[in-house]
């Protein structure tokens, strides 16, 4: 996420989800809803297996959409 982007409204919600599909889909529902989002997304230890990674996209859901302070950009 950008430094200069201010989160006022409150987290909430955190997903997990395995797929950038999945993630996709959450953020469809929440662009419905009106709810603010911060998408990431990270490597884990895969469950089944002590040397592999697998990635996972996390959804961040907010009351609001997160702004921009003008002073900042």
């Amino acid at each position: 996420m950008s430094d200069d982007v201010a989160i006022t409204a409150q987290v909430l919600s955190t997903n997990i989800f395995d797929s950038a599909a999945e993630a996709i889909e959450a953020i469809g529902a929440a662009d419905v809803l009106g709810l603010g989002i911060r998408v990431s997304n990270r490597l884990v230890p895969d469950e089944d297996s002590d040397d592999t990674l697998v990635e996972e996209w996390v959804v961040e859901l907010f009351t609001s959409v997160p702004t921009v302070d003008d002073d900042e950009e």
